[in-house]
Formats: structure tokens, sequence, C-alpha cells
């Protein structure tokens, strides 16, 4: 079996575009799976609307700026 200079061309052209297909959706999935932990410590207090990042483990925090208790994650309660 002999390659010619054509196949081997379309080899490597196809070879080159599918790594740059497989390098994306890998760089894609990083950066959604580092936003998802970024917003995963991100609290926007209910009552003054202060946005802060809390890593500690508990579910209620206290707004550094008002002190009021605010939950983690994405909580849509009032009140």
């Amino acid at each position: 079996m002999d390659l010619g200079i054509e196949q081997l061309a379309m080899g490597v052209l196809f070879g080159a575009i599918g790594l740059v297909i497989f390098f994306t959706m890998v760089s894609r999935w990083l950066h959604l799976r580092a936003e998802r932990r970024s917003l995963a410590n991100r609290v926007i207090c209910r009552l003054c609307l202060h946005a802060f990042e809390d890593t500690a483990h508990p579910e209620i925090v206290a707004c550094p700026i008002c002190g009021a208790l605010n939950e983690k994650g994405r909580s849509r309660r009032l009140g």
C-alpha cells in the first residue's frame, strides 16, 4: 500500500483539525469547571447587594459590610 503525497497531506490536515477541535473542547470544559467552582463561593448579600467570596464551608455566612446572614449558592428565597 503506497501513500501518495495527496493522501498524506489530507491525513495531516484532518489530524490537525481533529486536534484543534479536541483541544478546544477540553479548554471549554476546563473553563466552565473553573467558573462553576468560582460561582459556588460567591455570595450576594440580600440586604445591601454587596458581592463577596467566602471559601469557608458553612452554608450561611455573614456579609462583611452590613453583617446580614446570607445563604451560599443560588438561593432564591426572599426574607
